[in-house]
C-alpha cells in the first residue's frame, strides 16, 4: 500500500493532467455531437426562426427606403434646402439660384423655377415651398413619362439594344437587368458585342451566369453587328423572352463608332422587322449637364426609346433628369442608386420627385 500511495504520489501531477485532458476531449464530443444533431433537427422552412446574433442580421430594404439613401446626396445638398432658402421675409434667389445651377440644371428651367417660386410662394411655409417645386418638376416630367412603354413581351422576342458611353455604367447595368428579367421567369438570351473590350465581356459573362441567362459571345474583334445578328436569330428561333443587346461604350462625339451603332442597329431588323423594339441609353448622372448632350447625340443617331439614369446615389445631380427628359423628349425606365441588383429599379416618377424634395411617400 505505501508503494501504490508513493508511486501516485510520484506521478499524480502526470494523472491529473491526463484527466483533464481526457474531460476536455470528451466534452468537445458530446458538445460537437449535440450541435450537429440540432442543426440538422431544424427542417429548411424553419431556419428563420432560429434566433441569429443581431450584429450578423442584415435587413431587407425596400425600394422606397433604397432612394431615399440614394437621393441623399441630392435632396441635402440641393432640392431640400429650398424650402428653407426662399421662405421668410427675404429669400435668398441668388443662393437658390447657385444651387440650382449647382445641380446641372439648364438654364431656362432654373430662371422659370425661381420665377414660379416668386409668383406662388411668397409667405408661404417651407414644406409648402417644397410642393411647389414637386409640382414644377412634376410638370416637366409627367407628360413624357405617360409615353413610356412598358419593357414586358407581348407575343415575339422582345429585343432591346443598350448603349452608353464608356464608364457609365453599362455592362453592369445589363446585367442586372437580365438578373431581373430572368427572376420573373423569363427567358432570356444576352449578346455581348462589344468585341474590342475582352474584360467587359468577361465582366458581362459573369453576370449572366450567375443570374443563369445564356449569353453569346464572338472572338476579340469580331464584327459587333455580326454578334448582335446572331444573338437576335437564337432569341428568335429559340423564342426567348428577351434577347439584350449589349454594345461597347463610346464617346457621341466620334462619328464613325455612333455610324457602327447605326449598323449594328439595322442588322438586327433583318431577322425582325421590329428589332430592336427598345433602344435604352445608359447615363451617368454624375455627368450632369454633359449627360444631356449625349443623350442628344445617341438619340439623333439611333431614335432613343428610354433612358437608364445610373449612378444617382454619386452625387447631388441626380436632379438633372428632369431638364434631360424635359428637353429630349424621352422617358426614364430604369434608375439605379447602387450597386447591388435591387439598387436598379423600374422608375416611378411620383416616387423619385417626392423623395428628390423630401416629401413623405405613402
Amino acid at each position: 500500500m505505501n508503494e501504490i500511495q508513493q508511486l501516485l504520489g510520484d506521478n499524480l501531477e502526470v494523472y491529473i493532467s491526463g484527466f483533464v485532458v481526457l474531460g476536455g476531449i470528451l466534452t468537445y464530443f458530446f458538445k460537437s455531437k449535440k450541435q450537429k444533431q440540432i442543426s440538422t433537427d431544424i427542417p429548411t422552412e424553419a431556419q428563420a426562426a432560429v434566433k441569429v446574433p443581431a450584429e450578423l442580421v442584415v435587413p431587407k430594404i425596400s425600394w422606397s427606403q433604397r432612394l431615399t439613401l440614394g437621393l441623399d446626396k441630392s435632396r441635402s445638398e440641393v432640392w431640400g434646402k429650398i424650402g428653407n432658402l426662399f421662405a421668410g421675409e427675404k429669400p435668398s434667389l441668388d443662393e437658390i439660384e447657385e444651387v440650382l445651377y449647382t445641380a446641372d440644371l439648364p438654364t431656362g428651367m432654373v430662371q422659370e423655377l425661381i420665377s414660379r417660386l416668386e409668383k406662388e410662394g411668397k409667405g408661404k411655409k417651407p414644406e409648402e415651398i417644397q410642393s411647389l417645386v414637386y409640382l414644377f418638376m412634376k410638370e416637366k416630367m409627367e407628360p413624357v413619362q405617360k409615353t413610356e412603354k412598358d419593357l414586358s413581351p407581348i407575343k415575339s422576342t422582345k429585343v432591346i439594344m443598350i448603349v452608353g458611353v464608356n464608364g457609365a455604367g453599362k455592362t453592369t447595368t445589363i446585367g442586372k437587368l437580365a438578373t431581373k428579367l430572368k427572376a420573373e421567369g423569363n427567358k432570356v438570351i444576352v449578346g455581348a458585342c462589344d468585341t474590342f473590350r475582352a474584360a467587359a465581356v468577361d465582366q458581362l459573362q459573369v453576370w449572366c451566369e450567375r443570374a443563369g441567362v445564356e449569353m453569346v459571345r464572338a472572338k476579340d474583334g469580331a464584327d459587333p453587328s455580326g454578334v448582335a445578328y446572331g444573338t437576335v436569330a437564337k432569341g428568335v428561333s429559340g423564342n426567348y423572352d428577351y434577347c439584350l443587346i449589349d454594345t461597347a461604350g463610346r464617346l457621341h462625339t466620334n462619328q464613325n463608332l455612333m455610324d457602327e451603332l447605326t449598323k449594328t442597329k439595322k442588322v438586327m431588323a433583318k431577322i425582325d422587322a421590329t428589332a430592336p423594339s427598345e433602344v435604352l441609353l445608359v447615363l451617368d448622372a454624375i455627368t450632369g449637364q454633359n449627360a444631356l448632350k449625349q443623350a442628344q447625340e445617341f438619340h439623333k443617331a439611333l431614335q432613343l426609346t428610354g433612358i437608364i439614369f445610373t449612378k444617382c446615389d454619386g452625387s447631388a445631380k441626380a436632379g438633372s433628369a428632369v431638364g434631360i427628359v424635359d428637353q429630349l423628349q424621352v422617358p426614364i425606365k430604369y434608375i439605379g442608386v447602387g450597386e447591388s441588383v435591387d439598387d436598379l429599379h423600374k422608375f416611378d416618377l411620383d416616387l423619385y420627385l417626392k423623395t428628390l424634395v423630401g416629401i413623405e411617400t405613402a
